[in-house]
């Protein structure tokens, strides 16, 4: 979050300085094809559904974040390329509500038919925010930017899209072991 805000700054200096239009997008969680191997929730629950993993969950599980389909994640930046004023805008970019990340795990066993196990660890990140979803409003009324596509019309079409595609193994506890190094991660005393 530091360093998008850090890169939203060098914009800003850019404008005011060399009066060079910006466009600054705030993405939320963006999912759908092609990012099976990243580290976003979604594709890190699939990629444990599928490989008859445990689906572990930070904290109690009802966090909420805000996930983007990418098509309209395209559709943003197409709508940002066609600004013809010369200010500088900064426009967040996600469907404007909170899913929980509870919620993204049972849809996905649904999804999957799968009979793997959740298991809410209470665990969590030092940093992570509770609630997360975008505020549309400025993103309507000047980008004209509006998402089309559902959390639920998303995750179908990405987890069809996913069946086509080699499924890698999951580095999490990789991912958990780097964040204890660093300190950056706690264990909850007591487990769900």
């Amino acid at each position: 979050g530091a360093s998008k805000l850090a890169g939203e700054g060098y914009c800003s200096a850019y404008f005011k300085t060399f009066n060079i239009q910006t466009v600054m997008l705030r993405f939320g969680n963006v999912y759908g094809p092609g990012s099976l191997h990243k580290n976003s929730i979604v594709a890190k629950f699939i990629r444990q559904a599928l490989n008859k993993e445990t689906l572990e969950i930070y904290g109690d599980g009802a966090q909420t974040r805000d996930f983007i389909y990418i098509d309209d994640a395209v559709n943003s930046i197409v709508c940002a390329l066609n600004i013809e004023d010369e200010k500088q805008h900064c426009f967040n970019v996600g469907s404007g509500e909170g899913v929980s990340v509870l919620e993204v795990a049972k849809s996905l066993i649904n999804l999957y038919k799968s009979n793997v196990h959740i298991d809410i660890s209470g665990d969590y990140r030092l940093g992570d925010i509770r609630h997360n979803y975008a505020d549309l409003n400025k993103s309507i009324a000047l980008l004209k930017f509006n998402p089309k596509i559902s959390f639920s019309e998303g995750l179908s079409r990405f987890s069809k899209w996913v069946i086509s595609q080699e499924v890698s193994n999951d580095n999490y506890q990789k991912s958990i072991d780097e964040m204890n190094a660093f300190g950056l991660y706690k264990k909850n005393k007591v487990r769900k």
